[in-house]
């Protein structure tokens, strides 16, 4: 269990992530200047019922088969883990996917202001399903730590939904239908080429006695899954209902555009820090000091890539969107310190589910849901979006520090308060200045958020930021790259 290996396969995991999540963002523009922004709106709100499906049909079987990967590999029985789990994620979603036909249309009817509320039902569940079986067929290549086969499934979803979409959408026209059908399409390629590369190596049988095991594992793990998705899609659906579909066209582009930095840091971080934990449970105890520090250099990449975003959202989004959708740039500043807490939220949860306590993530995470639908309620009706987006970072706030509060509790993990709270003075104080300054001519804005970061390195670097081996590694870093220059 090293640091360095974490570091590389975040890295890697951060590659096939960006490829896996590019298409929602490529297609922005698309959707923004081919769709009204009724109907984008009416697409942001399936998208996000999409994700809640997938998470309800999966039954916590990703997690369940991650945990599990290496006792039933060693033994020769891996396809046998993969089969029954599989066979739990199909049975699923069959049941979801007719609960939602009886329970989804009487409220869609309000929240989306459209007659033809079955058909967008049976496209939004063939889509979470489709995406259920991909996510959890990809996570064999999380469990063997086969990080480069796990990134090039990425890389090749976001293609194929990216193709199929244009196809779809800008040349038959087929609107918001056609964006969902791309959607799915895609995700079931994906799921058949996945099995045609790993059934050989793994096979594939069920065990219908392991079933109510897997189940009783993995069941607790989606209320858990399902409240973070919760906090962000209550928001959606409650500005549908208030404030109509051209308020969720902005809230969307926001989270959207904020959602980068799960993207390409939080999410990676979590894609490797759960095989970095399994893998090794029987010394955890004795790595608390390098568990500790991955989360402080998590928080660190975060704040970093918080600063580039900003500078590159306010960039960027007159070529992204047309200026109806330019209150987006507040959602996202409000968003991105709730989205820092979301990798507190990943370190917390895998602390737990390593020591098999799946129902109290599952309590707390619904606890908070319930407080984050109370939050949304209260502040959608009095400021609209903006509440929506106050509601969900209090949520992901409480909700990192609850989680990670009990993972500690369990190992007790010395984090590093000092230089953590370093880390989020800086943050909140950057956001704060990039709000009082949002309308400065773009040029403007970059250089003075330029020379800010810059200022901020050298704080944090002579007050006593970095431990001495992480100096004598950056020495080392600079010297191999000024002799490769001077060489070259």
């Amino acid at each position: 269990m090293s640091l360095g290996r974490l570091g590389k396969n975040t890295i890697i995991y951060a590659v096939g992530n960006v490829g896996a999540r590019a298409a929602a963002f490529l297609l922005i523009p698309l959707y923004a200047h081919w769709l009204s922004v009724a109907d984008f709106g009416l697409l942001a709100t399936l998208q996000v019922t999409i994700q809640i499906l997938a998470i309800l049909m999966s039954v916590g079987m990703r997690t369940t088969l991650m945990r599990h990967a290496g006792q039933y590999a060693s033994a020769g029985r891996l396809g046998v883990l993969l089969g029954t789990s599989t066979l739990i994620n199909v049975l699923g979603g069959l049941l979801v996917g007719a609960a939602a036909f009886l329970l989804l249309a009487p409220i869609f009817r309000s929240i989306l202001h459209t007659t033809d509320v079955y058909s967008y039902v049976a496209l939004t569940c063939g889509a979470g399903l489709a995406q259920a079986l991909s996510t959890h067929i990809t996570a064999v290549y999380r469990a063997r730590q086969s990080a480069v086969r796990y990134m090039i499934s990425g890389l090749l979803t976001a293609a194929l939904i990216c193709s199929a979409t244009i196809l779809l959408v800008r040349v038959f026209d087929y609107g918001v239908g056609g964006a969902l059908v791309a959607f799915a399409l895609a995700h079931a390629l994906i799921v058949i080429g996945v099995c045609i590369d790993i059934l050989p190596r793994s096979g594939f049988a069920v065990s219908f006695s392991r079933i109510p095991e897997f189940v009783h594992f993995g069941l607790p793990l989606v209320f858990s899954m399902c409240s973070e998705l919760v906090i962000g899609a209550i928001g959606v659906y409650l500005l549908g209902y208030f404030a109509g579909l051209e308020a969720v066209a902005i809230y969307s582009l926001g989270c959207k555009l904020a959602q980068i930095l799960i993207i390409t840091t939080i999410s990676p971080f979590a894609l490797a820090f759960e095989p970095y934990i399994y893998s090794d449970t029987e010394r955890l105890n004795r790595q608390k000091e390098k568990i500790a520090r991955s989360i402080t250099y998590l928080i660190l990449v975060a704040v970093a890539v918080s600063f580039c975003l900003t500078v590159a959202v306010r960039a960027c989004l007159p070529w992204i969107a047309p200026p109806e959708y330019a209150s987006a740039f507040i959602v996202v500043l409000v968003l991105l310190p709730g989205f820092v807490f979301v990798g507190i939220y990943y370190f917390g949860e895998t602390l737990l589910n390593v020591t098999g306590k799946t129902r109290r993530v599952g309590l707390t995470a619904s606890l908070v849901a319930v407080i984050s639908v109370l939050l949304n309620y209260v502040l959608i009706r009095r400021v609209g979006w903006l509440g929506a987006a106050l509601a969900m970072n209090a949520s992901f706030v409480l909700m990192g520090g609850l989680l990670a509060g009990l993972g500690m509790r369990q190992f007790r993990i010395p984090l590093e308060w000092r230089r953590i709270g370093a880390l989020g003075a800086v943050m909140l104080s950057y956001l704060a200045a990039v709000f009082v300054l949002r309308d400065y001519p773009i040029g403007r804005f970059t250089a003075i958020f330029a020379l800010m970061g810059v200022l901020c390195v050298l704080l944090l670097t002579h007050y006593g930021f970095l431990h001495d081996d992480e100096k004598q590694l950056l020495r080392r870093l600079a010297g191999r790259w000024s002799g490769g220059y001077c060489r070259a």
